[in-house]
Formats: C-alpha cells, structure tokens, sequence
C-alpha cells in the first residue's frame, strides 16, 4: 500500500517558488481577511508513519499555526505559500480556486490543502474561520506568502 507522503524540503521550497516571476506590481491584494498571531515550532529532520499517513522532513522546518478569517465577501488575492499549507473550516465557507481550474467549496468540517497559486474567497452571507497550519523549510519563515497576479486563463467558448 502506498502512503501519502508530506515533504518539506530544498526541493518542495525550489518547487514551491518556481513561480515567483510574476510581478508583484499588479498582484492581487487580500481584502476582508483577518488573522492571529503566528505560533511557530520547529520540526527537526526525519520520517515518521502512523496510520497510513507518512510526514518526512529532509531539513529543519517550520509548523505554523494560525487562524484565519474572510469577513463576507473577503478574498485571500492570488498568492502561494513555500511548503504545504492546511486549513481547516471552522465556520462558514470557502471558494479555493487553483490557477484557472474551477472553484471548490469547501464547508465547516472540511479541510483542504493549499499549494501553488490560489485563491480563497468567501462567497457566503456569513464569515468564514478557518485554522492554518503550515509546513515548510525553516530558510523560508520570512518568505511565507508570495502575491501573484491573477492567473491568465483561456474564456470558454
């Protein structure tokens, strides 16, 4: 059987960041969002499997905790993070929208990863609460969000 496998590491970071030659002069700003504080721990190298669940680590890395929210009407702006990102609905809803691929909705109970350009946006008549935890190479603390510019996608005819 093959586990699901969590890497943070040089190689998820160069990954990760790939994308970052998009201008930030026309990214897409967040509005309506509000967070915590960051509470930030560090996970030392290595492996560790439990219930078909695998979470390696080949550096030092970063485990950061967060909760945020998206007032109604509140999107995060076109953005990635280094790493893995998970979030959790707490209350509410929340649209993801990878690149150009349609949105998902993801409902209080749920949880969705982030990784790579996306943006999340609150289409419903309440605010949405959402708790993050984030993994990703420790070199990188500083760097957590990266705006982007909206996606250029095709119109459907």
């Amino acid at each position: 059987m093959r586990l699901p496998t969590l890497a943070v590491g040089s190689a998820v970071a160069i990954l990760a960041l790939s994308g970052l030659a998009a201008s930030t002069a026309s990214a897409t700003p967040a509005t309506g969002t509000s967070r915590t504080e960051f509470v930030d721990g560090t996970l030392k190298p290595g492996m560790v499997r439990a219930d078909g669940i695998k979470l390696k680590a080949k550096e030092d890395s970063t485990v950061r905790t967060f909760t945020l929210t998206y007032d109604v009407g509140g999107q995060s702006g076109w953005h990635e993070h280094p790493g893995i990102v998970i979030a959790v609905v707490k209350s509410g809803a929340v649209d993801r929208k990878l690149g150009c691929k349609r949105a998902e909705r993801f409902t209080t109970g749920q949880a969705f990863t982030e990784v790579g350009p996306h943006l999340v946006s609150n289409p419903g008549g309440v605010p949405a609460v959402l708790e993050i935890t984030a993994i990703f190479p420790t070199e990188l603390t500083e760097e957590f969000r990266h705006d982007l510019e909206k996606p250029k996608c095709r119109s459907r005819s």
